[in-house]
């Protein structure tokens, strides 16, 4: 992923604090957000709401880096964090982070899984994927769209760890464990036959006979 130099974002200053004043922007169809780092003061702003949303459904989501204008300057800046609305699933505030293109920064990249294991195919296994996304430093400029992890040789009780990717190691350092597991195969599970409980034995009923017996008589 590149510095998408064709996309850009005007942010205007945010002088009003406080729940209600936030209210008021998302009313508005603007969403409240804070610019930190680059050895600048954090500064509160706004952007458009619908401006945000092209850049998060754009191909690079959340690692898009872009131009922000704001205070009469223009610097790239990456997504750092995203407050969403618990319920209605939208962005209640986003907080962006000044970048420099020539220094290695975090990102969070998604895992793509590639192929079905084996496992699954063959053995009727399940696909246990355990790790979505993984943290990462690199250039701006080297981030990739996604982390591919490869499960076709996956059989049983099989895993995929950190230490199984194949990435350039100069360009992409990633600051999980090693040991740390992003996918696995593991046995279907059966389920145990419950046994037959046999009902019990009812003694049969006293037959009662009717007329006199033979003392009676």
């Amino acid at each position: 992923m590149s510095f998408a130099t064709n996309v850009s974002l005007d942010a205007a200053e945010r002088t009003e604090r406080g729940k209600n004043a936030a209210r008021r922007l998302r009313r508005d169809g603007k969403v409240p957000v804070t610019v930190y780092g680059g050895g600048v003061d954090s500064a509160s702003s706004a952007v458009e709401k619908r401006e945000l949303a092209a850049i998060l459904r754009s191909s690079g989501g959340r690692n898009t880096i872009f131009t922000l204008n704001f205070a009469g300057g223009a610097t790239p800046v990456k997504i750092a964090d995203l407050q969403l609305d618990p319920i209605k699933g939208s962005v209640l505030h986003v907080d962006l982070m000044r970048i420099s293109l020539t220094e290695k920064t975090e990102f969070e990249v998604q895992v793509k899984i590639v192929g079905e294991a084996a496992g699954v195919r063959l053995s009727g296994g399940i696909l246990d994927l355990p790790t979505h996304s993984l943290e990462v430093r690199c250039l701006p400029g080297d981030v990739p769209e996604s982390i591919e992890v490869d499960v076709s040789a996956l059989g049983i009780g099989d895993h995929f760890r950190v230490s199984d990717l194949k990435l350039d190691a100069e360009k992409i350092e990633v600051l999980a464990d090693p040991d740390q597991v992003i996918a696995t195969v593991v046995a279907p599970r059966i389920e145990e036959e419950e046994p037959v409980v046999a009902a019990p034995e009812t003694a049969e009923p006293e037959v009662i006979k009717k007329g006199k017996t033979e003392d009676e008589s």
